[in-house]
């Protein structure tokens, strides 16, 4: 995805790359979820099931995949970051989105 995103090729992340990649560059509304891009097509990666959430397996199973290290307990924090918990224990794309609107807020 860095690679994707590094589209002058200096070997950092520019904001406007990151949310060129985040956002998409097609969708007219910037401010909405639905938004693609790479993000939506990581997702659906990561998303192993089809399902149109990630679990607590899909993340630890993409993290693993990714050649991150990730304890149960980081994946479970990651999961409330982005609004799952205890009954809630997965992430739906749209959740991730909401997210990223406050980063760029």
């Amino acid at each position: 995805m860095i690679s994707v995103a590094d589209s002058n090729k200096d070997g950092f992340v520019e904001f406007e790359e990151f949310e060129r990649v985040v956002g998409g560059n097609d969708c007219k509304d910037k401010n909405s979820p639905a938004a693609g891009g790479v993000m939506a097509e990581v997702f659906k990666a990561m998303d192993k099931d089809g399902d149109g959430k990630l679990s607590h397996g899909d993340l630890k199973s993409y993290m693993h995949s990714a050649g991150f290290e990730a304890s149960d307990d980081d994946i479970r924090a990651m999961i409330r970051l982005a609004g799952g918990g205890e009954e809630n224990d997965a992430v739906s794309y749209e959740d991730l989105a909401v997210i990223y609107l406050d980063i760029i807020k």
